[in-house]
């Protein structure tokens, strides 16, 4: 009888389901949307029992789906999940949630960075975990939660995605090590929760959750959870990883080969490395990556939350680009920006606009903004000394036909493009199949986008422009007297 597992990636406004045969087959994939809400200006909450009831609802429609291509339940084996990094949830000793979650984009906690800032320095924090801390950092977060809620102190726990999903599914705290690396709480190079910032931010060794390599068996589902997913008892979690982390696992990102750029809320581009990266510069993310010896630099900037933006804004945008226009510089730092500069004080900055310009003018403008900005993480890369051989785009830009040629124009790089756009999804799967999964062929590149000279050197012309004006607003966003 053959073996079939399950892939699930919990992001920031869907989980989905992906399960697959041991040979390779997919055999059916699931989605479940939840709400992101904003009670606030640079709030962003969630609901937690959502991401318990979204795993439910996946898992049982990817269950379904198989019976109906004669896979009988049984034959499902094991699940590993992708789970969107950094996001805090503060719960009680039981894992029961006792505060909205606050979203990795969740920018509240600024006088908590300062302090934390103030008193470690910038350097601290990327010397322990591989990162800077900004506003968006669970840890400043942590210190908010505290300052506001000290009659909930008591039995409080601080969980993320993963081991809270852990302790609900198989009762124990539990978080793979590539999501744990992604918290300012873990060291990356030691691949352990730091010391030096437990000790500063008053956090115990029992406090954190127990971490576990990637692919590891974490534990059997609880019985009445097996009987929840429609799924056999006895059926065992797998340690998976973050959400980037495991897509570039499931597009098949190696060591000095091939990077991924992962197209969600966020765009990430992700690279492996045998050896700790090491920026002097102290911008460039490092997280542990799923093999053991192995690390990930993970250079996360505005996406796809820009664009869904864009297109709510302007809604009845016509799809004509004005001939006669100058282009439109758009620097798409509409909640700060992050990698490579990591300048909270950047604003979102539209440059140029005249009489003449159209509404698809200034979707151009901001497409080309995240574009700009993949170049910018690129060259950050390349500059420790990344060796980048091959590009591949997962997620819903690579639907388009329009996004994939325009980043290859802008990176001067031909640019694959998976058929299956849920990498986070089959990475995991891939977690969870373990050995089974080393056999899987890498069929899944359904277009290559090669650079077109005359776009490449019209869009290397516009590039230039775009870091003149990046480099000039930020020093007006900068500007002090501004904000007195």
């Amino acid at each position: 009888m053959i073996s079939v597992f399950l892939g699930v990636d919990v992001g920031t406004t869907s989980t989905k389901c992906l399960a697959i045969t041991e040979d390779g087959e997919i055999l059916a994939i699931a989605h479940h949307s939840y709400a992101l809400s904003h009670p606030r200006e640079g709030w962003a909450e969630q609901d937690a029992e959502e991401f318990v009831g979204a795993v439910s609802n996946v898992v049982n429609q990817c269950v379904t789906k198989c019976r109906e291509k004669g896979c009988d339940a049984s034959q499902i084996r094991a699940l590993a999940m992708s789970t969107q990094g950094d996001t805090l949830i503060a719960t009680d000793s039981a894992g029961t949630p006792i505060l909205p979650a606050m979203s990795w984009m969740d920018g509240r906690a600024v006088d908590e960075y300062q302090e934390l800032l103030t008193e470690t320095g910038a350097s601290f924090w990327y010397k322990e975990t591989g990162q800077p801390i900004n506003p968006l950092s669970s840890v400043c977060k942590i210190s908010w939660i505290r300052k506001r809620y000290q009659d909930m102190a008591n039995g409080m726990r601080f969980c993320w995605v993963a081991d809270f999903l852990a302790r609900r599914l198989c009762g124990k705290f539990v978080a793979d090590v590539p999501s744990a690396s992604w918290t300012p709480i873990y060291s990356p190079v030691r691949r352990s929760w730091s010391k030096p910032v437990q000790d500063l931010i008053g956090i115990d060794a029992e406090e954190l959750p127990e971490t576990t390599e990637s692919g590891t068996i974490i534990g059997n589902l609880l019985p009445n959870v097996s009987d929840d997913l429609g799924l056999p008892r006895g059926t065992v979690l797998i340690a998976g990883a973050f959400d980037q982390a495991a897509a570039a696992h499931g597009a098949g990102a190696s060591a000095g080969g091939r990077s991924v750029l992962s197209c969600g809320t966020a765009w990430v581009l992700y690279s492996v490395s045998d050896v700790v990266p090491i920026d002097k510069k102290e911008r460039l993310c490092v997280c542990c990556h799923v093999n053991p010896s192995e690390w990930g630099l993970v250079l996360p900037f505005v996406g796809g939350s820009a664009y869904d933006w864009l297109n709510r804004t302007l809604a009845d945008a016509s799809h004509e680009v004005s001939e006669n226009a100058e282009p439109l510089i758009f620097v798409p730092h509409l909640y700060g920006e992050l990698s490579p500069g990591w300048h909270q004080e950047s604003k979102g900055s539209l440059l140029g606009l005249t009489m003449a310009h159209t509404r698809e003018d200034i979707r151009l403008a901001l497409m080309r903004g995240i574009a700009f900005e993949t170049r910018r993480n690129l060259e950050a890369a390349l500059e420790i000394g990344g060796r980048v051989n091959s590009i591949r785009m997962v997620g819903g830009a690579g639907r388009s036909e329009f996004w994939p040629q325009l980043v290859a124009d802008i990176l001067n790089r031909p640019i694959e493009v998976s058929e299956i756009v849920d990498s986070a999804c089959l990475g995991a799967a891939k977690l969870a199949a373990g050995n089974a999964a080393t056999d899987w062929p890498d069929s899944h590149v359904a277009r290559i986008y090669n650079p077109l000279p005359l776009n490449v050197s019209r869009e290397d012309v516009l590039y230039k422009r775009y870091l003149t004006a990046h480099e000039r607003l930020l020093g007006f966003y900068e500007d002090k007297d501004l904000h007195d």
